[in-house]
């Protein structure tokens, strides 16, 4: 156990939305330094000390996607006016809240760190907006974006995948839930049902959080009905059930030593200390993944974050599961056990779809609505979990103020190695030739609800994996769409050159 002093305490949260319409009557574009920088002014104003800035040691931001910054925990820190000693700008992902989150409570526990301001944002509203209006930015120069940002990151697919045209999350994640639909027996109207009341549970929460981007009721009988507003993207996902990225939002939290808190007068309520953590990847991307339908990464951090912060999963009050996707809720709730009506709740946000998806850093504000919940008596123990790329890296933070749980906790976070044989996948095959069966796939459409291609994830006779192009006609489509193509055999041509492999059914 580490000493009591050393126990990290989150003790102030704040976020912030700038939506024209509800949160002014203009659009008023505001860069996201600055929209960090509010964030964690609230952050101390919350913890019941507005002049908490000047005590930070450490900086740590999320990187946007809207707009790069060559030094944006520094950028942060002058807009608030701190002078941190270490300042932290970690790779894009969406587990990079949690994971930053379980370093410093590391080094708090360490005697390394005493006071540290987490904080992110996303403008992708604003950004995008500004481009279609031909509007210039008065922000820090310098902003090139997602261009810079993909730079700093590992790609998202293969060669193999991206010969494919399988190149973001949109494309992938998609695989997953046909995956997942198969596995559990389900027919596709009865899993679109499935997953359209498990959505609608976000809703339900995104609808009393004042944060929301999208704050509308949206039932799950709207959840699942493609129309115009709610267009096909990648079957099995209509429109609401994909993270919408296009917000701009922000959040921070102010993490520190119980003997710091002491130090500077924080009042007991406001601390929620951290119990523990943990982090793992699965294989990088989908057709490296040694199952399509599980997550052993996250089964790993479900027994790892269970064992550093003293609980089992009965003990925890308040799920707050990144929501990307509903596949990889699905993956969450099968690494702890849960089913998807658990009284409990997926989420106290309201998920990427309908809460908003502020790039890398929603579980920010999934920590900030947990830390809240948690101090107003809403319950005791909470799990928060980010997740990243292809729902390969995974990060879970346990927070808690019952005084049991912290005597009973490590108060750190680890590292999970998984055996290679837990997340690494079948050989692949990038240019097969003969019989293969559908191990998964997506159908992608046009913008007027139109399919244009599918993609299908094969596994040959031996048990190598491959992909292909289904073949365009429509009798394929409507087997894909309408009945099942998970388990379809046929047989596989290569692709000349970078031309796709092709997949016809028998």
């Amino acid at each position: 156990m580490s000493n009591a002093k050393q126990r990290a305490v989150i003790v102030g949260v704040g976020q912030v939305r700038n939506r024209p319409g509800l949160d002014s009557k203009e659009w008023n574009p505001i860069e996201p330094a600055k929209l960090m920088a509010s964030a964690l002014e609230r952050a101390a104003a919350d913890a019941g000390n507005p002049k908490l800035v000047r005590e930070a040691e450490f900086v740590g931001c999320i990187p946007p996607m809207a707009w790069s910054y060559d030094d944006l925990p520094g950028r942060v820190a002058e807009f608030v006016g701190a002078s941190p000693r270490e300042k932290l700008e970690p790779p894009g992902g969406g587990e990079g809240p949690i994971l930053l989150l379980d370093d410093v409570a590391n080094k708090i526990a360490d005697g390394e760190l005493d006071v540290a301001f987490l904080a992110g944002a996303e403008c992708v509203y604003s950004r995008r907006r500004a481009r279609s209006e031909g509007r210039k930015l008065d922000w820090t120069p310098g902003g090139d974006g997602l261009p810079r940002f993909m730079t700093k990151m590992k790609p998202f697919a293969n060669a193999l995948e991206l010969r494919h045209g399988i190149r973001q999350p949109v494309d992938m994640y998609p695989l997953y839930e046909n995956a997942l639909r198969a596995q559990a027996g389900r027919s596709i109207p009865a899993h679109q049902k499935f997953v359209s009341e498990l959505m609608a549970r976000y809703s339900e929460v995104a609808v009393t959080n004042p944060y929301s981007w999208f704050p509308e009721p949206r039932s799950a009988e709207e959840i699942r009905t493609v129309s115009a507003k709610n267009r096909w993207i990648g079957f099995p996902y209509p429109k609401l059930m994909n993270a919408i990225m296009e917000v701009d939002q922000a959040a921070a939290a102010i993490v520190m030593s119980e003997r710091a808190a002491d130090r500077l007068g924080i009042a007991a309520d406001k601390r929620v200390t951290f119990l523990g953590g943990a982090s793992a990847n699965d294989g990088w991307s989908a057709a490296e993944r040694v199952d399509l339908a599980s997550s052993p990464a996250m089964r790993a951090i479900a027994r790892a974050a269970q064992s550093h912060a003293g609980v089992s999963i009965a003990d925890v009050d308040l799920f707050d599961f990144y929501s990307c996707f509903p596949c990889v809720v699905e993956f969450a709730l099968d690494a702890l056990g849960l089913s998807t009506t658990d009284r409990r709740g997926p989420t106290q946000t309201g998920g990427l779809a309908h809460h908003g998806g502020p790039g890398n850093n929603y579980a920010m504000h999934g920590l900030c609505n947990t830390v809240t919940h948690i101090r107003h008596g809403k319950g005791k123990v909470g799990w928060v979990t980010g997740l990243g790329m292809s729902a390969t890296k995974h990060a879970a933070a346990v927070l808690s103020n019952d005084p049991e749980r912290i005597a009973a906790s490590s108060s750190r976070a680890s590292r999970e190695s998984l055996p290679p044989e837990q997340f690494e996948g079948p050989q692949l095959v990038d240019s097969p030739s003969g019989a293969a069966q559908v191990e998964s796939y997506t159908v992608m459409f046009d913008r007027e609800n139109q399919p244009e291609r599918s993609v299908l994830y094969l596994r040959l006779p031996d048990g190598r994996r491959s992909v292909a192009h289904g073949v365009p006609n429509a009798a394929l489509f409507r087997t894909l769409l309408e009945v099942e193509g998970v388990g379809l055999r046929g047989t596989v041509s290569a692709g000349a050159g970078e031309s796709p492999n092709v997949f016809a059914p028998v």
